[in-house]
C-alpha cells in the first residue's frame, strides 16, 4: 500500500455544442447529431492511444456500476436514460468521454496517487481533438457554457481523494472545511466517508485559470496531509495503547470475518493502513497495490465481475460480503500488530 498522501486524483472537462439545445431540453434529433459526429472524430483520431466506443444499450446494470466504480462514468449517467447517449474509453482506461449526460461532452480521467498535472495535459490534448467535431459553446466574459451555470467557466473540475482518519476522528476536519470553503473549494465524503476518505475539489468554475486550480488542490491536499500526520503523532504520543488496540481489533476482523460490507471494509482497511504508515504493522500479501487499488477492487460491482464471475445480478446480494470477508481474509492472513 502507497504511503499516507493523496491517494487519488481526478479531472472532469465540461463542453457544449453551440449548435444544440442543451441535452435536458430532449431535441432527439440534435442529440444523436452531436453523438453522431464525436464518435465518427473518435473512430478517425489516428496518433496516440484509440477510443474504444461502447454500446449503452448492450452494457448491463452491473458493467455499468464497475465503469462508475472505476471513475470511468460519473453515477449520474450510469444510472440515467435519454437520447442520443454516447459512451467511449480512451486508451486502457486513462480516460472517458460521456456524451449527452447532463452537458453534451464531459471528459473524465482519473489515477491512483498524485498525477493532476498528467491527468490535466491529457484531458487538455483530447478536448482540443473533440472541438475539431463540436463547435463548443463559449463567452468572452463567462468562459465554456454548460449546462448548469455555476459550472460555466473553464468547465473544469479537479478532485483529490485524502485519507485523513485522525482528522476526522478528533473533530478537526470541521473548521478545516470551513476555511476552505472560504476559498471556493469543497470537501466531501467519498464512500460515505468511511475510513476518513474525502474528497477535494473546486466548487468554483469561473475566475480561475486551469493551472491556477490544480495548483490549489495540490497544495490543499498536501497541507491535509500535513496536518494529518501531526494529529497522528500526536494521539500516538499521548494514547499509544489506544491506537494499538483500534488498528489490532481491525485487524483481528479482517484476518476472522466472514461477512464484511463494504463501509466496514474500508473502515477496516483504513486503520490497518494508518498502521502501516506508522510502521507498526506488516501486511505481506499487500505490498503490490495501493490502498485506494484495494479498496476499490472491493466494491459490489468488481466483485461480481472479478470475482464471482458474473456480468449481471442484484448489487444486494448477501453472497458479496462473504466473498469480500473471503478476499480480506486471505489479503490479511499474515498480518499483525508489532508490540
Amino acid at each position: 500500500m502507497a504511503t499516507p498522501g493523496l491517494m487519488a486524483s481526478g479531472v472532469g472537462l465540461s463542453r457544449n455544442d453551440v449548435g444544440a439545445p442543451f441535452p435536458h431540453i430532449e431535441d432527439v434529433s440534435a442529440l444523436e447529431a452531436v453523438r453522431d459526429k464525436v464518435l465518427d472524430a473518435l473512430i478517425e483520431t489516428g496518433d496516440g492511444p484509440v477510443w474504444t466506443v461502447h454500446d449503452l444499450g448492450e452494457l448491463s446494470s452491473l458493467e455499468l456500476a464497475c465503469l462508475a466504480e472505476k471513475g470511468l462514468m460519473t453515477p449520474g449517467f450510469a444510472r440515467g436514460t435519454g437520447f442520443g447517449r454516447g459512451f467511449a474509453v480512451y486508451g486502457d482506461g486513462k480516460a472517458s468521454l460521456e456524451i449527452n449526460g447532463t452537458d453534451h461532452l464531459q471528459l473524465l480521467a482519473h489515477r491512483d496517487g498524485e498525477h493532476l498535472s498528467e491527468l490535466w495535459t491529457m484531458l487538455n490534448v483530447l478536448d482540443d481533438q473533440l472541438e475539431t467535431a463540436a463547435n463548443y459553446a463559449f463567452d468572452p466574459r463567462w468562459g465554456y457554457l454548460t449546462a448548469r451555470p455555476s459550472q460555466a467557466g473553464t468547465g473544469m473540475r479537479v478532485y483529490a481523494t485524502v485519507h485523513v482518519p485522525a482528522l476526522m476522528l478528533t473533530g478537526r476536519l470541521a473548521a478545516v472545511a470551513l476555511e476552505l470553503l472560504g476559498q471556493g473549494f469543497g470537501i466531501a465524503p467519498l464512500w460515505g466517508g468511511a475510513g476518513g476518505l474525502l474528497q477535494i475539489s473546486n466548487l468554483a468554475r469561473h475566475g480561475k485559470p486551469e493551472a491556477e486550480v490544480l495548483q490549489q488542490v495540490k497544495e490543499i491536499s498536501k497541507g491535509m496531509v500535513e496536518k494529518e500526520r501531526s494529529v497522528r503523532k500526536m494521539m500516538n504520543r499521548e494514547t499509544p495503547l489506544q491506537v494499538k488496540d483500534h488498528i489490532g481489533r481491525a485487524l483481528g476482523v479482517l484476518q476472522q470475518a466472514w461477512s464484511v460490507t463494504f463501509a466496514e471494509a474500508v473502515s477496516l482497511v483504513s486503520a490497518a493502513q494508518v498502521g502501516m504508515d506508522m510502521g507498526i504493522v506488516e501486511v505481506p500479501e499487500l505490498v503490490t497495490q495501493t490502498a485506494f487499488e484495494f479498496l476499490r477492487g472491493l466494491q459490489p460491482a468488481h466483485l461480481m465481475m472479478e470475482k464471482m464471475d458474473s456480468r449481471s445480478g442484484c448489487l444486494e446480494n448477501p453472497e458479496i460480503d462473504e466473498v469480500r470477508a473471503r478476499v480480506l481474509r486471505n489479503a490479511f492472513v499474515g498480518a499483525s500488530v508489532r508490540a
